[in-house]
């Protein structure tokens, strides 16, 4: 029995050791067990394209209803102030490179005809809801053969991807009625040299593969605009970064309006891509790139909304670029009723603020205040990143909501807090805690609701 035993063991181990050996011959970089990565689990697709297994082939990208409605408002308070707002979702990797997709995605569930639909209703709801969409997906795989719209071996897009999804923006841009008035300016684009971009996602996956695997190199453009016949430039530089700005702070005291904002995610803020720039030539219209790589979700347009810039001179063009796969939902409502709010930036009543005498924190009378109402605290230039509202009731119950900032995001100062979660008859009193001084000449202000949001509470 015992030798039996034995057998059965050697049998087993026999057993897996071909199945690992079958595992290396498949895989082109000899790769294995990239699906037990718990950093990052992954699989290897035709031809050396790797996915991610929790984002690049998921089918369900929450996005509710609720969540639509608030881009609704979101687009109709920016209207309000003379801004269109193009909401860009980058699609996954599968959807738009289906053909390099292994058998070995259906063992996980996907199937293409689902992430496509899934991919599809959200465009269509966000449009039926008044949501002016971006079909990048489509975009996407018109790549011509050969191409790659994505990296092999990361999750970015390459310069070729980003400029077939700028084309698709412009088209959405030059579309609409207010573009015939805006000042037109011819750019051109030349290429320089190819470049290779850092990635986290190769680093990680090199660690499970014996050979080297592709780096993600790209071919890098310069986009410059077109001198007229006197000599002049017939536009304004495009896609600055920190750096190529020379100091210049883009959220600082200019007031003439730009064309056209961009707002995103690393797909956007990566210089080697140029896809703010892609978005000028196409578009034919100045681009400022406001985006933030690792501000996830809402970091960049947040950090933009709530900046002075924005408030003294509102662009022609919003255009929101943000992953289909970040969850909108993901911390409530609340970041959306932020930044509806700092759009149409409805606030004329002043409420008084008592200042502690450290500077740190500050009490204001909220009583008759309502769910459909929000706190806009100017805090005249305070440094803090993170905001507590320590809201109290008649009945002597207290509640806290907090704003939080991540350490990339820029340090406007200027917070928006809606009086959502609280009691029936709302609150009596708030206390407002920095994580740094208030300024000398801090406001606090109520933010009414547009028309069409009143007609809803």
């Amino acid at each position: 029995m015992r030798h039996r035993t034995r057998l059965t063991c050697a049998a087993l181990a026999i057993g897996h050791a071909f199945a690992a050996t079958s595992v290396l011959a498949q895989s082109k970089f000899g790769c294995s067990g990239l699906e037990a990565n718990r950093e990052l689990p992954a699989i290897e697709g035709k031809g050396g394209i790797f996915y991610r297994i929790n984002a690049d082939i998921r089918m369900n990208h929450p996005f509710s209803q609720t969540i639509v409605n608030n881009m609704a408002e979101l687009s109709r308070a920016l209207e309000s102030r003379g801004t269109t707002l193009i909401f860009a979702p980058i699609p996954t990797k599968s959807v738009s490179m289906p053909d390099h997709l292994p058998d070995e995605a259906r063992l996980y569930g996907f199937d293409l005809n689902v992430a496509n639909a899934v991919h599809d209703d959200v465009l269509k709801r966000l449009t039926d809801a008044g949501v002016l969409t971006a079909d990048i997906r489509r975009a996407l795989l018109a790549a011509d053969p050969g191409q790659l719209p994505f990296f092999n071996s990361d999750f970015h897009w390459s310069a070729y991807g980003a400029n077939l999804g700028a084309a698709a923006i412009a088209d959405v841009i030059k579309a609409q009625p207010i573009y015939d008035s805006l000042p037109v300016t011819r750019f051109e684009t030349e290429p320089v040299a190819e470049e290779t971009a850092f990635s986290g996602m190769r680093r990680i996956l090199q660690t499970r593969c014996t050979d080297t695997l592709p780096e993600p190199v790209s071919m890098t453009w310069d986009t410059q605009p077109v001198s007229d016949e006197s000599g002049l430039d017939i536009g304004l530089d495009i896609g600055l970064s920190d750096n190529d700005a020379a100091g210049l702070d883009i959220f600082g005291e200019a007031t003439d309006a730009i064309p056209i904002a961009l707002v995103g995610t690393s797909f956007s803020d990566s210089p080697i891509n140029n896809f703010p720039n892609w978005i000028a030539q196409h578009a034919s219209l100045e681009v400022v790139n406001f985006s933030i790589t690792g501000g996830n979700q809402y970091g960049a347009i947040t950090s933009y909304l709530t900046s002075t810039e924005f408030q003294d001179a509102p662009p022609a063009f919003l255009v929101w670029e943000n992953p289909i796969y970040n969850n909108l939902a993901q911390y409530g409502d609340q970041p959306l009723r932020e930044l509806i709010a700092a759009a149409a930036n409805n606030c004329p009543a002043e409420r008084a603020i008592t200042m502690a005498k450290d500077g740190m924190s500050a009490t204001a009378d909220v009583s008759g205040l309502g769910a459909s109402d929000t706190l806009f605290l100017d805090t005249d230039g305070s440094a803090a990143l993170e905001v507590d509202y320590t809201f109290a009731a008649a009945n002597g119950g207290a509640r806290i909501k907090s704003l939080r900032r991540g350490e990339r995001l820029r340090r406007t100062g200027r917070f928006y807090m809606p009086m959502t979660g609280l009691w029936p008859d709302g609150a009596q009193q708030v206390r407002i805690n920095l994580s740094a001084p208030f300024g000398p000449d801090a406001r606090l202000y109520i933010c009414n609701p547009l028309p069409h949001q009143e007609e809803k509470s």
